[in-house]
């Protein structure tokens, strides 16, 4: 005697259609908990400390691949904070904050930055 486990159903639905619908939303759970377990595991990247060293080098790596001239602007890491000093244009500024909190490791980002033009 073979035994088929196949799960209740609401009535007045057909089997293929409730099939789709459980399909669905398992796949939305599914997608739910995949999206939670990553962003936890960003978030313990972002809070792992990282050398002031090492930050300094992938601050300076990621401003040398957003701005024409990174150069020009003073970068200072101390215990994760990122300190941006020099002239930049509004557009540059913004442009430079937004790529340094995305550095790995960065904790806070200090504008000193002067605008300009």
């Amino acid at each position: 005697m073979q035994s088929h486990f196949r799960p209740p159903r609401a009535p007045g639905i057909p089997q293929r259609a409730f099939d789709v619908l459980l399909g669905l939303v398992l796949g939305a759970v599914l997608a739910y908990l995949l999206d939670h377990a990553i962003a936890a595991s960003r978030r313990r990247e972002r809070e792992e400390p990282v050398e002031d060293p090492l930050l300094l080098g992938r601050v300076r790596l990621a401003l040398s691949q957003t701005i024409a001239d990174p150069r020009a602007v003073e970068v200072r890491v101390h215990d994760g904070t990122v300190i941006l000093k020099g002239p930049a244009t509004g557009e540059q500024i913004a442009e430079m904050i937004t790529c340094a909190r995305r550095v790995r490791g960065v904790r806070r980002v200090e504008n000193r930055l002067s605008p300009i033009g």
